[in-house]
């Protein structure tokens, strides 16, 4: 498939809205052009679509990428301006979904190197249990026997390997309102939060090196939420804290050092974890496909399904099509070469002896 078609696949994707939650428009298109193309079995579940090629007795593998964007920070359709093609999730991750239809459309299934098997899958932008990745792990347990599951998220074509775990917490503070024209009859819970709060805003930027690949650890407070009225002392203070953790941690040891951060007197509570993914540079496959593409290799530092097929025993990486940098944001867009390279490079891995 050459790169027009990319393109035009690509900008058909894109101009499906399939914010999470609302993925099912998308997902029948997926479904409906794979049932055209007639090779291999499609098994539906909710909106997720999962097609299986016929069988071998290869080795077996698996791509994977998520249907469902945030909802749109720019013009919701999408637009070509020049080897850009821009739009929301033109990124993050349609250029994966459209470079994984593309390879099912064009390779010959009987040719390939392994029995492959390829998801599009929903809720991947939110809350960790209803990712639906997790879901079909447990419907379809087959998938977890592959010797290298390939996450097409984006990485400007370069193999990223492993991912950092994410902790989502919120830490409250109590007070005791009161008027605010006589505060010295209650306790103003902003107040109490002040000092502590000054500190955690600076936790660093921290470094942290697994299997020679840099990881970076960092702890943001994304939101904060007090008080009642203009005119009454608030009684709670809330912070919602987002933890990066690299892979060399588990979710227990972050939420340990988490609330080792707290004062004891404060409450938190952890609303949602991830965790992180394994890096796997020393799998043969994994080695087989950096020594004949030689991409740039490198840490996640997001979070990705990597770690969700590494929990699963399957040995996994993200590589694929799209900015990292630029998920999620206003003028996200997608370089025309990165739809070419990724689709050249496994369509050649999946049938090209090394």
């Amino acid at each position: 498939m050459d790169a027009e078609a990319l393109t035009g696949l690509l900008s058909t994707l894109v101009d499906i809205p399939s914010v999470t939650g609302q993925e099912a428009a998308l997902a029948d298109f997926v479904a409906e052009r794979l049932a055209r193309r007639g090779a291999g079995e499609c098994l539906r579940s909710g909106d997720a679509v999962l097609w299986r090629g016929p069988q071998g007795g290869r080795p077996q593998m698996v791509l994977a990428g998520h249907l469902d964007t945030v909802p749109p920070a720019g013009p919701p359709r999408a637009r070509r301006e020049g080897e850009r093609l821009y739009g929301p999730g033109a990124s993050d991750m349609k250029a994966g979904d459209a470079v994984m239809l593309a390879l099912i459309e064009t390779l010959d299934p009987a040719r390939l190197r392994f029995d492959l098997a390829v998801v599009f899958y929903d809720g991947e932008e939110g809350p960790y249990e209803r990712n639906g990745l997790g879901r079909l792990l447990a419907e379809q347990p087959w998938l977890r026997g592959a010797e290298l599951a390939i996450l097409l998220e984006p990485t400007a074509c370069g193999v990223e390997l492993g991912c950092n775990g994410v902790l989502n917490a919120q830490v409250r503070v109590s007070g005791r309102s009161a008027h605010a024209a006589r505060p010295w009859t209650g306790v103003n819970a902003i107040e109490r939060a002040a000092p502590w709060l000054a500190e955690i805003v600076r936790f660093p930027v921290t470094p942290v090196v697994v299997q020679g690949l840099e990881f970076r650890e960092t702890l943001q407070v994304t939101r904060l939420r007090a008080g009642t009225a203009p005119n009454v002392v608030p009684d709670e203070f809330v912070a919602h804290l987002n933890h990066r953790f690299a892979p060399d941690r588990t979710p227990e040891a972050a939420e340990a050092r988490l609330r080792a951060l707290v004062p004891e007197d404060f409450e938190l509570r952890v609303t949602d974890r991830a965790p992180a993914g394994r890096v796997c540079l020393q799998e043969p496959r994994v080695r087989e496909f950096v020594e004949r593409f030689r991409p740039a290799v490198s840490g996640k530092q997001g979070w990705t399904d990597v770690a969700r097929f590494t929990a699963a025993g399957v040995p996994a990486m993200n590589f694929g099509p799209g900015v990292p940098e630029l998920a999620h944001a206003a003028d996200e867009h997608c370089p025309v070469a990165h739809l070419t390279r990724a689709y050249d490079c496994l369509a050649r891995f999946l049938t090209e002896e090394p």
